[in-house]
Parts: structure tokens; sequence; C-alpha cells
């Protein structure tokens, strides 16, 4: 009798142990408050800078949550990601080492110390002056992607989907990038990391890739048919450039006729 008492007391001590311990282990840093934080969108980001122009710098602790659209595993950035919410998408850079983020992650960034810099027509978040970004960027959520909204080259010139995730359908490249590779090494020793890809209406884009992208030496595809990228601008002569950045060659899919 004196054993079943001491076996029930060890249970009942034991059991809260446990669930603690549980509890530890699926602990999460809050995603829906944060006391004394203001939290801001991606538009309100935008709207910063149309209101206090370029290297604006947050001096305190605003907080913004967003998804990973674009991380640099394949090479094609590098130490940056794109990441958007429901009112836009923005470059992050620079981060303290290169695959800090994945694609696919819900995250906290605390924007203290970083700033805001219109690169040639993109828009950043800069955080180059923190040392160890990891402590100013949390994760929320491994895996909860975002999916490209499906769009024309049209679509893209309105300026609407600036830094987001798109899908361009009915797309291939032109006739003078066939058995090209992504990353083209010209014989004037000037290396050239544009291609150029048309709809059916004749409508033109470029597909910018990094000599350092995994797929860089990839042969482009003759077919037509659709990509999963991106959507950037650099400005010149004071005209957006609209451009892709292709996250992975399996997002390329030309297996249908040339149009």
């Amino acid at each position: 009798m004196k054993k079943l008492y001491i076996l029930f007391l060890a249970s009942i001590l034991i059991t809260p142990f446990i669930f603690t311990s549980c509890n530890e282990e699926l602990d999460v840093p809050p995603i829906d408050t944060v006391e004394d934080w203001e939290l801001l969108t991606i538009a309100d980001i935008y709207q910063i800078y149309a209101d206090s122009g370029d290297l604006y710098t947050f001096k305190d602790n605003y907080i913004l949550y967003a998804t990973v659209t674009m991380d640099d595993k394949e090479g094609n950035i590098y130490k940056e990601a794109y990441v958007q919410d429901t009112s836009g998408g923005i470059d992050i850079y620079k981060l303290s080492y290169a695959e800090t983020v994945k694609v696919g992650q819900y995250l906290r960034f605390n924007l203290n110390g970083s700033y805001i810099k219109n690169y040639s027509g993109k828009m950043e978040i800069v955080y180059d002056s923190i040392i160890d970004t990891d402590k100013s960027i949390i994760v929320q959520l491994e895996d909860a992607p975002i999916e490209p909204v499906k769009v024309t080259i049209e679509d893209i010139e309105s300026g609407e989907y600036d830094c987001e995730l798109v899908e361009i359908q009915n797309i291939q490249f032109k006739d003078d990038e066939l058995n090209r590779t992504y990353y083209y090494p010209l014989a004037s020793n000037y290396d050239e990391p544009n291609r150029y890809a048309i709809d059916s209406v004749g409508n033109e884009i470029i597909i910018r890739t990094s000599e350092y992208a995994d797929f860089a030496s990839d042969t482009i595809p003759n077919g037509s048919g659709n990509i999963v990228a991106i959507v950037t601008k650099y400005i010149k002569n004071d005209e957006p450039i609209w451009q892709l950045l292709i996250r992975s060659i399996d997002e390329v899919k030309m297996n249908s006729s040339r149009f």
C-alpha cells in the first residue's frame, strides 16, 4: 500500500513537468501582438518613403509581419530576400549571411536600425548596419507559402505587382535568345544577365539572372509556357524597366509549341 501511495505521488509531481516541458518545446514568439511596438504593413513602408524620402531610418521598434517569397538558396540573389504581405512586396537587404531565411517562412521583422532605400527603382529595407539580423528577424511559421498571382506582362507594367510573386502564362523567349544560357557570356568579355521574353501579342519583358545562380549555365527552353518569378524594376531615363527574377528553374515550364 505504501508503494502504491509513493507511485501515485510521483505521478502527480511528474505530470506537470511533462506538460511544462512540452509547452516549452512548442513555445514561439507571439504572432498577434507585441507590447509597445507599432505594427506596419509593406504599404505603410512605401508611404513612409513617399513622405520622408530615401534612407529613412527606423529609430523605434516598428514591426513588420511578412512571408518570404524568394530566398537566396539558388544564388540568383545574395544575402537578401523578397517578402510579401497582403498590401504588397519589398526586398530585404542585406542579411548577415546567405540562406538566413527561406521561402514560405512567415516572419516578424523588427525594423529598428534598418532603413528604406530606393535602389534604382527597387524598394528595399536595408539591414546592412545590423551585425546580427537573426535577432531582428524571428520565424513565426515555418511553412506558410504565398501562391503566385496569375498576371500578364501588361499587368506587370501597370506597377501593381512590384516585388511580388507572379505567374506569367503563355510566354516564350525571343527567337534570338534561343540556344543561349540564362546568363550568357558574350565575346566582348561583357557578360549579359538579361534574356528577353515575349507574350503572344509581342509584349516584352526581361528575365534577369545572376552569374551565380545555380541555373545560370542552363540553356533556355525553346518552347512556350509559364514562368513563376518575382517582379522587379529599375529606372532608366525616368522610365521603369520591368524584370523577372526566377526563383528556381523548376518554375520555368515551357513545354508547349512556340506561337
